[in-house]
């Protein structure tokens, strides 16, 4: 056999392997939602992410409380150009019938107590858990929604206990063959979090942390006590905390509400403080809760060098018990690389710091921490007996997309002046470097709630005013909140030195510091940024615009913050891009090739 012939008969083999795959590889359906927030959907083919949506974006309700991710369901399932009756497996993010038929007593005894129906001040918890993720109330759910679209739901749902699904969605696409994986979130369950380890296919759990003792709770408490959405602006009391100062005297009132170990970082909250007793004011704190930490601020009320403080001391012990925690997991596990999953791990601040301790070889965020990625361990869970690993999640560029025509429609439509250009990256490129502010729309949208470079707002970080800018013109927000930088890859080093790699903007780092003087509307108060590496490979559009960036100022970094407004998801659809733009200051909008001005 010649060359030619051989090389086409391989090339035959290929396609016919290829054919046989496909008919083989099975699809599977992650969901989560219905009490809390962050609902989401995430579809596998294989071990492969095909599409992974949060519903907020769909049904435009910032975290889309109480909700079921239909939305996001039938979107993952178009994107796939499948029904629902080629899904071998749908799975669920918590432990629906363990929880739904047993209620530990230990559980029982302290909720009871402190949050029963005989207190009239209080939810009871226990039956918001029973109801909320009643099972047959969630098939019901999904068989009027699919019933409407004229489909069958007739899918057994297999569930997966909470935190086992989201150590699963840190560890499974994180690259790593074995880790150490730390969960840490409100609740799931009647749990709070735990000690994980990963080997292959297997996630063993080591240890458990139960209610009611919970560090994300301990961190809401605090965001509610200072005006602030609990399950939602936590990230608001994060960065306020690096305008106060250490006290002794706030961490021994603090010791009155999270009491830890200091040698293994075992911790304990005080119901009493968060759910017992009378309250007047509000759910997550009672008036013994007020005695000692002072008058909530609520109705905007000035933040005064007390509250800055006690920001700053919540975060501390957070971030002393944490740490600690993973220094006593990898003492066990003896495993040094590291994933973080839950709520508590979407602060950044934390992160960094967890990062960069000795213990610590390599770490692993994925993007949606929170339980909008529950939903994708919980698919993990269901795919990870099929052939092969896991691909590493090295981007989170997995929801919708609209051509060049798609977009032209949606201009069309909304009467608006527009031109198309071949080299959109270079005119977006000049107008930043000239002051202005561009809205970014590009590609497949992100999931999680860092924007990356496809539904973002873009800025110059070298001019100092920036950063007042955009928080009183464009995001209407307090002008104590920060602005994260965008990185090309190869100038990473160059500002940060050598700290671990951050490609999702979850982890916060001290910048070198001849650059707070040259990026000062990228940089928080207390010198740290949290920074997004930007690689050629994931996102081809938004790597060239900041190279043709660097090429006018010298510098390969620009200010990416969501394309939204406060209280608001993160754009969708061109349309509610064009709104966006339309009600701001935003000055230039980047729709795939066509640029909008005012």
């Amino acid at each position: 056999m010649n060359k030619a012939l051989s090389i086409l008969f391989l090339k035959k083999i290929e396609t016919l392997n290829f054919i046989i795959y496909e008919k083989l590889v099975s699809y599977y359906l992650g969901i989560f939602g219905g009490v809390g927030t962050n609902p989401s959907a995430a579809l596998l083919k294989g071990k492969k992410i095909i599409a992974f949506a949060e519903e907020e974006r769909f049904s435009r309700i910032k975290n889309a409380p109480l909700a079921l991710p239909i939305n996001a369901i039938f979107y993952c399932l178009n994107k796939a150009k499948i029904s629902i009756t080629q899904i071998k497996k749908v799975s669920f993010g918590w432990d629906c019938p363990h929880q739904f038929n047993v209620v530990p007593k230990k559980f029982n005894k302290i909720y009871l107590k402190h949050i029963g129906l005989k207190n009239k001040y209080n939810l009871n918890l226990e039956e918001r858990i029973r109801l909320g993720y009643d099972p047959n109330k969630i098939l019901n759910e999904l068989k009027w929604a699919f019933a409407k679209k004229e489909q069958n739901f007739n899918k057994k749902i297999f569930y997966h206990k909470h935190h086992l699904s989201h150590a699963a969605s840190a560890f499974f696409p994180s690259g790593f063959k074995k880790s150490s994986i730390l969960v840490l979130d409100g609740m799931g369950e009647e749990f709070t979090g735990g000690f994980y380890v990963g080997d292959g296919k297997k996630i063993k759990c080591l240890k458990r942390f139960k209610l009611p003792n919970t560090l994300g709770g301990y961190y809401s408490t605090f965001t509610e006590f200072f005006g602030f959405k609990s399950n939602s602006e936590e990230g608001k009391l994060m960065a306020l905390a690096s305008y106060g100062k250490f006290s002794k005297n706030i961490q021994s009132k603090l010791n009155k509400f999270l009491k830890y170990n200091k040698l293994t970082g075992d911790f304990s909250l005080n119901p009493v403080l968060r759910f017992g007793g009378k309250r007047t004011t509000n759910s997550r704190f009672s008036e013994k809760f007020i005695k000692i930490f002072g008058k909530p601020l609520f109705n905007n009320k000035k933040i005064l060098k007390y509250h800055k403080n006690l920001a700053f001391n919540v975060q501390w012990r957070l971030e002393e018990v944490v740490k600690l925690l993973v220094k006593d997991l990898i003492k066990n596990s003896k495993i040094s690389n590291l994933c973080l999953a839950g709520g508590v791990h979407m602060n950044c601040k934390l992160n960094g710091v967890l990062a960069n301790l000795p213990e610590v070889k390599e770490i692993y965020i994925q993007p949606a921490a929170s339980d909008n990625g529950v939903a994708l361990g919980a698919a993990m869970l269901s795919a990870k007996n099929e052939k092969g690993d896991f691909p590493k999640m090295e981007h989170c560029y997995y929801g919708n997309s609209f051509s060049n025509n798609e977009i032209l429609k949606s201009l069309n439509e909304s009467k608006i002046k527009f031109k198309k250009f071949k080299n959109i990256e270079k005119i977006v490129a000049e107008k930043l470097s000239k002051g202005k502010i561009v809205g970014w729309f590009q590609g497949r949208s992100e999931v999680g709630a860092r924007a990356l470079g496809n539904r973002s707002i873009l800025a110059n970080p070298l001019m100092k005013n920036m950063k007042k800018k955009l928080n009183d013109e464009v995001k209407h927000r307090e002008n104590w909140r920060p602005f994260c930088p965008s990185i090309n890859d190869y100038r990473y080093k160059d500002y940060f030195g050598s700290v671990p790699e951050s490609d999702f903007m979850i982890l916060a780092f001290k910048i070198k510091e001849k650059y707070k003087e040259i990026l000062p509307s990228a940089i928080h108060v207390d010198g740290t940024a949290r920074p997004q590496i930007v690689r050629k490979k994931n996102n081809k559009k938004f790597y060239k615009l900041i190279k043709e960036f660097e090429k006018i100022t010298g510098q390969a970094i620009i200010i990416n913050t969501s394309f939204n407004i406060q209280g608001e998801p993160i754009v969708n659809k061109p349309s509610e891009a064009i709104r966006c733009f339309s009600g701001t200051g935003i000055d230039y909008l980047a729709l795939g090739d066509f640029l909008i001005s005012k």
